[in-house]
C-alpha cells in the first residue's frame, strides 16, 4: 500500500491552477458585482432605480438599461455613483410616460476605471397605479382589482367577464386567455388620469390588449350593472382578438375591431339607434371606407362611428352567420386591406354591403322620409284641386235639383 505524498499533491494542484486559461480564470474571479437592486416610484412622477456596486476598482461610468413590456428595444439612463458604492438613476414619468399596469425590466451596467465591466442580473418592476389600495379577487382566467366596493361588487364584475367570454367565443372561435387583469376605478376622472399619463384619452374604458389589462369605471346607481355588462365584454373582445393573433390584430379595420367588441356587449348602448336615425335623417352617416384606419377624433364623430360599426357588424353577422365573421376576421388578420378583405371573405364589395346595410337598417324610415319630402307638394295639390272639384259638384247639384213650384 502506497503512502500519501503531500508534496506531490501540492505540485499537481499548483500546475493545474497555473495552466487554467486566462478567460476562464477571469470568469471565476469577476471584477465586481451589483447587489441590492431596488426601484421605487411616484405614479406619474418619477422612478428611482438603486443598486450597490462592489468592486476593488473605481467606477468610471454607470447606467441603468430599461426594457418595457410590449415595446421593442431598450433605453439607457445614466446613474449617479456615490462614494459609499450606491448608484442611483432617475426616470421621469412626466417627460416619458409609461403605460400603467405594465412590467419594467431593468439592470445596472457599470464600466470600471480599469476597463472591466459589470452587469447586474435583470430585475422586474411592476408599474401600477399605486394611488389606491387595490383589493383582489381571482378566478381563472380573470383577476379583478378594485378599491371601492364590497366583495359582491367584485363578484358581479367577475360574472360579467365570464359571460362576456362566452359571448365572444359564440361569435368567433377564440381561445380562452390567461391572466386577464381588470382594474375598476371608482370614477371616470381617476381612470382617465391614469390613461392620460400614458398618452391615452378614453371615456368609458380601455384595454391594453397586448398586456391583457382592462381599465373600466362604472357609474353609481341602478345603471351600474348594465355598464358592467357593456364595458367589460367590449374591452375583453379586444384582448381576445389580440391574443388570437398579435401580428394580425393591427390589420383589422377599425370598424370591424370596434364592431366586434360592440356586439359582444351583453347590454348594448341604447343611444346608438338614436344616433343612427338622426345621422341618417340629416345625411351625415360616415362612409365605412373612412372608418378603416381610425375613428374621428371629436366626441360626436367617434360616437357615431361606434354606432355605425356596431350596427354594420351585427348586420354582417345576421346575413353571413358565425362562419362569415370567422372568414372576415381571418382575411383581415392575414393582411388583406379594408376593401379586399370583405370581398374575399363574403364575395361582395364593401360598398355593396354598406348600401344593403343602409337599406335594411333604415327601411322603416325610407317611406317616412319620402312622405315628409312630398308633403308640401301634396298639400298644394289638394288645395289646387279643391277649387275645380267644388265648382263641378255645385254645377252637378244645380242640374239635378227639382224645378221650383209656382204659387
Amino acid at each position: 500500500m502506497r503512502s500519501w505524498n503531500p508534496t506531490g499533491f501540492i505540485f499537481c494542484l499548483f500546475w493545474m491552477i497555473s495552466n487554467v486559461p486566462a478567460g476562464l480564470w477571469a470568469q471565476s474571479n469577476p471584477p465586481g458585482q451589483v447587489i441590492d437592486l431596488q426601484a421605487e416610484y411616484t405614479f406619474g412622477g418619477e422612478i428611482t432605480f438603486q443598486g450597490r456596486i462592489l468592486s476593488s476598482s473605481p467606477v468610471a461610468q454607470a447606467l441603468v438599461t430599461l426594457r418595457f413590456e410590449g415595446q421593442p428595444g431598450s433605453v439607457g439612463i445614466p446613474a449617479m455613483f456615490e462614494p459609499e458604492g450606491t448608484a442611483r438613476a432617475v426616470y421621469s414619468l412626466t417627460e416619458h410616460p409609461l403605460r400603467v399596469f405594465s412590467n419594467i425590466y431593468y439592470r445596472f451596467e457599470v464600466i470600471l476605471a480599469n476597463g472591466d465591466t459589470i452587469s447586474s442580473p435583470e430585475a422586474l418592476l411592476y408599474y401600477e397605479d399605486n394611488r389606491f389600495q387595490w383589493q383582489q379577487l381571482g378566478e381563472e382566467p380573470f383577476e379583478i382589482y378594485w378599491y371601492n366596493g364590497n366583495l359582491a361588487f367584485a363578484q358581479d364584475i367577475l360574472a360579467a367577464a365570464q359571460a362576456g367570454l362566452l359571448r365572444a367565443q359564440d361569435l368567433l372561435p377564440l381561445p380562452s386567455p390567461e391572466n386577464v387583469k381588470i382594474y375598476v376605478y371608482d370614477n371616470p376622472q381617476a381612470m382617465q388620469a391614469a390613461l392620460l399619463l400614458s398618452g391615452q384619452s378614453w371615456v368609458a374604458g380601455h384595454a391594453h390588449a397586448e398586456l391583457k389589462v382592462i381599465q373600466v369605471s362604472f357609474p353609481h346607481g341602478p345603471e351600474q350593472r348594465l355598464e358592467m355588462e357593456r364595458q367589460i365584454p367590449h374591452e375583453l373582445m379586444h384582448v381576445l382578438l389580440y391574443q388570437a393573433g398579435p401580428e394580425g390584430y393591427d390589420h383589422l379595420p377599425a370598424w370591424l375591431n370596434e364592431g366586434l367588441a360592440s356586439i359582444t356587449e351583453l347590454s348594448p348602448n341604447p343611444d346608438y339607434r338614436i344616433l343612427l336615425d338622426s345621422a341618417y335623417s340629416k345625411g351625415t352617416l360616415l362612409p365605412f371606407a373612412s372608418l378603416c384606419q381610425v375613428f374621428p377624433r371629436d366626441a360626436n364623430g367617434a360616437l357615431l362611428a361606434y354606432a355605425q360599426s356596431a350596427s354594420f357588424t351585427r348586420y354582417l353577422y345576421n346575413q353571413f352567420g358565425k362562419t362569415g365573421l370567422e372568414q372576415l376576421h381571418a382575411q383581415y388578420a392575414a393582411g388583406a386591406d379594408c376593401e379586399r378583405g370583405l370581398e374575399q371573405a363574403l364575395g361582395s364589395s364593401l360598398v355593396i354591403q354598406e348600401n344593403q346595410w343602409r337599406q335594411q337598417t333604415f327601411t322603416e324610415n325610407l317611406w317616412l322620409t319620402a312622405l315628409e319630402g312630398l308633403l308640401p307638394w301634396l298639400v298644394l295639390l289638394i288645395v289646387i284641386s279643391c277649387g275645380p272639384l267644388f265648382l263641378a259638384i255645385r254645377a252637378l247639384r244645380r242640374r239635378t235639383a227639382p224645378p221650383a213650384l209656382n204659387q
